[in-house]
């Protein structure tokens, strides 16, 4: 089982970082899904496209996946309901995910910047 983590970690600007925007949250992902390409798990997070804010400057969008420890329920605490000022870092420590079997990050800005 893996979870699927979408963050900026540059909200609300890479100058004044103060914590995560969650992006995208799934939990419970079957390995097998993974290898055929697709995504078959449980939405703790909606997906949120990245919208970053007008003269906020260039913000990192992270990608990560991490591998679920067996019979570990993950879910978010009522204080985590927020998408924004998400103590990321917490979370991992929270459910002993470690390190990420695997990353992706982007660099974007608002298009009209």
């Amino acid at each position: 089982m893996y979870v699927l983590v979408m963050v900026d970690p540059d909200a609300p600007r890479r100058s004044q970082h103060s914590a995560y925007w969650r992006h995208w949250l799934l939990v419970n992902i079957e390995g097998y899904s993974l290898a055929e390409g697709k995504m078959h798990g449980m939405t703790l997070g909606d997906y949120n496209p990245p919208t970053p804010p007008q003269k906020t400057g260039f913000h990192r969008y992270q990608f990560m996946l991490f591998e679920q420890p067996p019979h570990t329920k993950i879910s978010l605490t009522e204080k985590e309901s927020s998408r924004g000022k998400w103590d990321f870092q917490a979370f991992v420590k929270r459910f002993n995910l470690g390190e990420p079997v695997a990353a992706l990050q982007f660099l974007t800005q608002n298009f009209k910047d």
